[in-house]
């Protein structure tokens, strides 16, 4: 009798104890503002130095992987606390693994959010090289959807897990044209606060060009739809203060632990949960949900593509960083899907736009041979929803997922050009295809 109940005190102390480091993993970065964190990049170049590099990758530990591998002679980035920064180095040493000091105190890199005055959100007052909070996207798409009511519809998706509105920017000189559409969505990541304010600046450029003709007409054969912001309610939470800025998932809770959010990148339904992700709400950044879709943010992209696959000839989903543009399979990095030479045309084609207009070449490769991660929005549009091109595009190199506000100006109209590449190529390729369309209803 004494044996049992020493055995269930022992459980229950267990248990209190499993819950206790739960709830400090998950508040990790409760109180954290990264001040005196350093920033630490290692070369692997080697098959020894990737398997070393590896072993950072541990989710309950203190370092912060920023950024993984991809494979040999690519860097991996990681946020070293104090206590743990002697280890790091002397680890590396040992390994032989060549390591930079990015920046010795990572807290003075992010900005804290600015305390603007309070404007009447017109369209000529919204600052598209500012980083918006969701209220004022939110207006800023309203308000070109009244001013170019020619151009742009918005379609209501539905809400967020806690309950923001997310509309759908439609935008289309002819809507009952047939045309092929390109779908763009950006910021599934909240602390990825660069791909959010390209989407909106992608919104300006083409509705506002189409509407002069200053580029030719955009979009003459070609729609565009565009979800500025996938996952508002991590975008909100990352602008809450700075100790929640490099907050990356969602705001979910799928557990009775203290532990919020899914990697909404992880958790679309094209071979889900089969390489890259954990299955533990509250030791690591990319928990892939309880089950495929369990997001309504992940539903309503869903919803998107299969509503309009057979109009959408592309699919863009914006990330950062690391100025990569890669296409299927993200799950794996062991084969490549047949029409893998055209997805990798496309690419080049794009990444050569933008060093033209004086940005920074992409890295261009299949997102598997970066690093296998199952459950990605590129592989579900390819391989789930039957779109013929695919990519996530990852902006920006050199600040992480600190990108200043005040390089936006120089940097966003680079990328503009890439998109201008991606739609001259979607409609010399699928123009056509409407064209015949329109004949065939014509007899």
């Amino acid at each position: 009798m004494k044996c049992t109940v020493m055995a269930r005190l022992i459980v229950v102390i267990g248990l209190f104890g499993l819950i206790y480091q739960a709830k400090a993993n998950n508040k990790s970065h409760a109180n954290n503002t990264y001040d005196n964190h350093t920033l630490i990049r290692l070369y692997p170049t080697s098959v020894d130095n990737l398997q070393a590099a590896s072993h950072f990758e541990d989710p309950s530990g203190d370092v912060e992987v920023l950024k993984e591998s991809r494979g040999l002679n690519d860097t991996l980035d990681l946020l070293v606390p104090p206590h743990k920064l002697q280890f790091v180095e002397d680890y590396a040493r040992s390994k032989k693994l060549k390591l930079e000091v990015k920046q010795p105190n990572y807290g003075r890199t992010l900005e804290d959010v600015p305390e603007r005055t309070p404007r009447r959100r017109l369209l000529r007052s919204f600052n598209i090289y500012e980083y918006n909070n969701y209220a004022d996207m939110l207006e800023f798409m309203e308000t070109v959807a009244r001013s170019f009511p020619d151009l742009v519809t918005l379609q209501y998706l539905g809400k967020s897990y806690e309950g923001r509105k997310m509309n759908l920017v439609k935008i289309s000189s002819n809507p009952n044209a047939n045309n092929p559409i390109i779908f763009v969505d950006a910021g599934i990541h909240g602390r990825e606060w660069v791909a959010p304010a390209m989407a909106l600046y992608l919104i300006h450029r083409l509705s506002s060009e189409q509407a002069t003709r200053r580029s030719g007409g955009v979009l003459d054969g070609v729609d565009w739809y565009i979800l500025p912001l996938v996952n508002p309610d991590g975008y909100e939470y990352t602008r809450s203060s700075k100790s929640n800025r490099m907050w990356r998932k969602t705001r979910s809770k799928h557990t009775e632990f203290d532990c919020y959010g899914v990697d909404g990148n992880r958790n679309y339904g094209y071979k889900w949960g089969v390489s890259g992700i954990s299955h533990d709400p509250c030791h690591k950044e990319t928990f892939a949900g309880p089950k495929p879709f369990s997001e309504p943010e992940t539903q309503m992209v869903r919803n998107v593509m299969m509503d309009y696959n057979k109009n959408i000839k592309l699919y863009v989903s914006l990330h950062s960083y690391g100025q990569y543009l890669v296409y299927p399979w993200g799950y794996t990095g062991e084969s490549l899907p047949k029409e893998w030479k055209k997805l990798d045309n496309m690419a080049r084609a794009v990444s050569q736009a933008v060093e033209r207009a004086g940005g920074l070449p992409f890295k261009v490769l299949s997102a598997g041979r970066w690093y296998p991660a199952a459950g990605g929005s590129d592989d579900f549009a390819f391989g789930g929803a039957g779109i013929p091109y695919s990519y996530t595009m990852e902006l920006t190199d050199g600040f992480e997922f600190a990108f200043p506000e005040k390089r936006l100006r120089n940097t966003l109209p680079t990328f503009y050009e890439g998109f201008k590449s991606f739609g001259a190529q979607i409609k010399r390729e699928f123009g056509h295809q409407r064209k015949k369309r329109e004949v065939t209803s014509g007899n």
